[in-house]
């Protein structure tokens, strides 16, 4: 019988061994030998300004290429290894500058695998980007990519310091899902209405957390925070978890918790986190992954491992970790009644009257006068931010095919016809609310 022994190669040596096949052309480029390099973990998108320019008459969603702007002004020559054909994935897409109903075709690229060598002002010689693609075990086998950035030592803290004046663009890393962009201006609590309880609660807490640094420490205190934003859907806890992610200090952070995300993916988030703290992680909807009545196992990761990331041994100075629940009663209470795992519990319910009336004139642009928004505000009692958007949408819906203007009289139509919508859902899920259905506020019971 004869024997085979099969190893696995851990990832850094497959990424080794794929970057060794271009070794000659990266030795010339960056103008010394490999020993005498340093290689950065480090995404500096140089393949933006490479696509922007390669395919220059090519249609192309330039949105997807927002990086290369930035990084046109450092860039004064760019090459990829001779003999060697750039790899690129074209995905149909639309220009997105435009309106979305007059967009024209267009690819949306990706650069893959192909080494580029960028030379920048001021440095003598190329730093070398790679995109490499390996297996990861984290995520049981699914294929990965990690950008190694290869630099000539002697020249490595003038690169570096020409490339830390790329402003990147904004974003929600998510572990095991795509990032999720940000707004430059998007750190504006205005936009969102917030009834004054709850902006003592989240806005004042968490810009004053930010600044009393020096206070935590010199009192011995974990510098850390916590906020569990929980209500029914529809009342601004996603938006409000999106304003704190657009601080301007503030890295973010979330995770996509899938079956086959292991308690490590957690543990790479808070590590991830505190290496760019300040720092923000969000963990969307936690009851249906570790509520009580969450119908499937949605991921590996435990409540247990959870309760060490957020309070154990090893906790994180410089993060606020802000989660979101439809119905925290379902979850454990070892993760509710603990503060130092979530300081703040704050509930995000169905708006009451002056707040319905501030928001539908902030929808109709100051067009309702203030009578009228409050006769509508009325008459939408227990409804939520959301189903006032659509309700509104609706009204400027049927304005739209009238050639007319939305007012009272179109708003409380619409009004009607979500609430007997929403009505037929909940009677139709025998009891139980469903949809944008919720818990009806304690103001319209006090006037049945």
């Amino acid at each position: 019988m004869r024997l085979l022994h099969i190893g696995l190669a851990s990832p850094v040596m497959a990424m080794e061994g794929f970057v060794e096949k271009h070794r000659t052309w990266i030795e010339a480029v960056v103008g010394c030998a490999t020993a005498e390099t340093i290689t950065l973990e480090c995404n500096f998108p140089f393949s933006h300004l490479v696509l922007e320019q390669m395919l220059a008459e090519v249609n192309l969603d330039r949105q997807c290429l927002g990086s290369a702007e930035t990084l046109r002004p450092l860039v004064r020559h760019w090459e990829t290894p001779p003999e060697c054909s750039p790899r690129i994935e074209l995905i149909a897409s639309r220009d997105r500058r435009a309106l979305v109903t007059e967009r024209r075709l267009a690819w949306d690229p990706h650069w893959k695998e192909t080494p580029i060598a960028v030379w920048l002002h001021s440095a003598q010689h190329a730093i070398v980007t790679v995109n490499i693609p390996y297996v990861s075990y984290i995520e049981k086998g699914a294929l990965s990519w990690k950008q190694w950035t290869i630099v000539n030592r002697r020249e490595a803290a003038l690169c570096l310091r020409l490339l830390r004046q790329v402003e990147r663009p904004r974003n929600i890393t998510v572990i095991g899902g795509q990032d999720i962009p940000l707004p430059e201006s998007g750190y504006n609590w205005d936009s969102v209405l917030l009834d004054p309880s709850l902006n003592e609660m989240v806005r004042d807490d968490y810009e004053t957390f930010w600044d009393s640094e020096a206070w935590f420490h010199s009192r011995n205190l974990p510098y850390k925070r916590g906020f569990l934003l929980y209500g029914p859907p529809g009342n601004g806890k996603t938006t409000a978890a999106r304003i704190m992610a657009c601080h301007p200090q503030v890295s973010a952070f979330s995770i996509e918790l899938k079956e086959q995300l292991p308690n490590e993916a957690l543990s790479d988030l808070f590590q991830a986190a505190e290496d760019r703290a300040p720092a923000l992680i969000i963990l969307e909807d936690l009851d249906r992954t570790f509520g009580s009545l969450a119908e499937a196992k949605r991921t590996e990761i435990t409540v247990s491992h959870l309760l060490n990331c957020l309070d154990g041994i090893g906790v994180k100075n410089g993060i606020v970790v802000v989660a979101t629940a439809n119905d925290p009663a379902t979850l454990d209470q070892a993760i509710l009644r603990r503060p130092g795992r979530f300081d703040r519990l704050v509930p995000f319910l169905p708006p009451p009257t002056e707040l319905r009336r501030q928001y539908l004139q902030r929808l109709t642009d100051g067009t309702l006068d203030e009578r009228s928004a409050l006769q509508v505000a009325r008459e939408a009692d227990g409804l939520s931010f959301a189903q006032l958007q659509e309700a509104y949408i609706l009204a400027g819906q049927r304005a739209f095919r009238r050639s007319a203007g939305i007012g009272a009289e179109e708003l409380t139509e619409a009004v009607r016809t979500i609430r007997n919508e929403v009505n037929g859902l909940i009677s139709r899920g025998n009891g139980r609310f469903v949809g944008f259905g919720g818990p009806a506020s304690t103001e319209s019971l006090s006037q049945r």
